[in-house]
């Protein structure tokens, strides 16, 4: 913070230096002067709060997510990487030993969100119908939207949802704000 206002600081002296450099200019060569108006220097962005969750939160919200669920199903199936430990304990409160995965890439190095490419799906009847695909967190809802078309039949649930995300879902444990950012236990910090 100390360094950004550092930065700030010197930027509106060196502006300042500028703007009267031009007038003196000006006015010695007898030229009206009009000054144009300076772009408002914006705040940064708001930095999105981080939330580290610990293994119990999360075997909570597993917990609240089988309750939610009221029938029987054939098999889980894994988004990956964020649902492998969320299908892994849905799987032992239902217990249901039918466990698949589907990957999808949807992040880049930077942790910035990409084009969804579909890099694993796995061979299920009857467009998915009686399976359960489950992920930790449902964002923007863009991943489950696509796993949709090529599953209609199949139920989605996420530990977690946003709200521009939580229509994608059929079910979800707990809402969050959007602008938080949930750090899961399983997640290595700056990976993607």
């Amino acid at each position: 913070m100390k360094r950004l206002k550092n930065i700030l600081t010197r930027a509106i002296v060196f502006a300042a230096i500028i703007l009267c450099s031009n007038y003196l200019h000006a006015t010695d060569m007898g030229n009206p002067v009009t000054f144009q108006p300076v772009a408002q220097i914006q705040s940064p962005p708001k930095a999105i709060a981080k939330k580290y969750l610990s293994h119990i939160q999360i075997q909570e919200a597993a917990a609240v997510l089988s309750a939610r669920l009221q029938r029987p199903y054939k098999g889980i199936v894994a988004i990956t990487r964020g649902g492998m430990v969320p299908a892994t304990l849905l799987a032992q409160h239902l217990d249901i030993r039918d466990i698949r995965t589907i990957s999808i890439a949807s992040y880049n190095k930077e942790g910035q969100r990409g084009q969804l490419k579909v890099i694993h799906q796995p061979d299920l009847a009857n467009q998915g119908e009686g399976y359960l695909f489950v992920d930790d967190l449902v964002d923007s809802g863009e991943t489950l939207k696509l796993i949709r078309t090529l599953y209609p039949k199949a139920d989605f649930v996420v530990l977690y949802a946003k709200p521009e995300g939580k229509a994608a879902a059929d079910v979800f444990a707990i809402e969050v704000p959007q602008d938080e950012w949930l750090v899961f236990p399983w997640e290595l910090e700056g990976a993607a």
